[in-house]
């Protein structure tokens, strides 16, 4: 299951939702398709209901726990089917025109040694770099201590970023981080073994950076983007270029 955050134009405002990726690609809104199944299940409010059970946020979906958390995996299971038979509206599946961090406001951001970090800087892809990110994973906490998820993740100085989407099962494989025409591949394994603490609700926690051969000299505008079989985050050095060293 792969849940993110969205905000697109509707009505003339805007509207942010929690997101599901289906196996199509398409987005799927998540809180007004559980609202559209309560109504026809003959809820008296459906619209009220749905925000308690699969609500808008994702925020308030990590704070329900574990229990809200089978409750969205069951939306996205209906959605999947919906879309499958070819139905589903497109109202239902907005294009969202390029989603934030999977996770905006996180009720506390830390590193894995516990190094807090201001929760109002975290960013998400497409953004401009100043100097070479870390790239890394992250973990996202769940009522009850427990983990949530995993998602991308870069750390700069002027505070990290998140991928769009939240992976539910640790991502196997391997992550490849490039820069411009060179590249590097780390195994997701290499951070087998780390013993995480138990998590606030909606804490996100960057896993320790793995060590890399450094990169050339990247010039202004490189295109620098981390991948793995889930998500991409892409993001821009910013006009001065470098010479990075990552250890």
């Amino acid at each position: 299951m792969l849940l993110g955050t969205a905000v697109w134009d509707e009505g003339g405002g805007l509207r942010q939702a929690l997101v599901a990726r289906l196996a199509s690609g398409r987005t799927a809104d998540l809180n007004r398709i559980e609202a559209i199944r309560l109504r026809k299940l003959g809820e008296a409010d459906p619209d009220r209901l749905a925000e308690v059970l699969v609500p808008a946020s994702l925020r308030q979906v990590l704070a329900g726990g574990p229990r809200a958390l089978a409750r969205v995996r069951q939306a996205v299971a209906y959605a999947e089917k919906w879309d499958r038979r070819g139905t589903l509206p497109d109202s239902l599946t907005p294009a969202t025109g390029g989603q934030g961090p999977c996770l905006p406001r996180p009720s506390l951001l830390r590193r894995f040694d516990g190094t807090q970090l201001d929760r109002f800087s975290l960013r998400g892809p497409d953004r401009e770099v100043a100097a070479l990110p870390l790239p890394t994973l992250a973990a996202i906490g769940l009522a009850g201590g427990g983990v949530a998820g995993f998602c991308l993740a870069l750390e700069e100085d002027s505070g990290p970023l998140l991928g769009a989407w939240l992976s539910d099962a640790w991502p196997e494989g391997s992550l490849e981080f490039r820069a411009g025409a060179s590249r590097r591949t780390v195994p997701t394994r290499a951070w087998e073994g780390l013993d995480l603490p138990p998590l606030r609700a909606g804490e996100v926690v960057l896993l320790p950076p793995p060590r890399l051969r450094p990169f050339p000299h990247l010039p202004a505008g490189t295109v620098l983007q981390l991948g793995a079989a889930f998500d991409q985050l892409t993001v821009r050095l910013g006009p001065e270029g470098l010479h990075p060293t990552v250890q």
